[in-house]
């Protein structure tokens, strides 16, 4: 298990979680965290990003370069198919 810091920037909100960055996706983070998570723009999901880059939703934290007490973030972005 690795500390991973969470901001979502249009709120302003930050909180830390622990995660096995071996084992979880951005997707299923985002889908543990939805219901925390204030409802997202039309036509829009939430995303992690690292930095301002949203990054594959399918790819283990550890190969996205992740790292114990790195910073992520949760953006808006297009839902697919839409």
């Amino acid at each position: 298990m690795a500390k991973l810091n969470i901001v979502i920037p249009t709120t302003g909100e930050q909180f830390e979680t622990e995660v096995d960055f071996t084992v979880v996706t951005p997707r299923k983070l985002m889908q543990e965290m939805k219901d925390n998570l204030p409802a997202p723009e039309t036509n829009k999901s939430w995303e992690l990003a690292k930095g301002n880059l949203i990054i594959d939703q399918d790819t283990t934290l550890e190969n996205l370069g992740f790292k114990d007490g790195d910073t992520a973030h949760i953006l808006s972005g297009k839902v697919e198919g839409a």
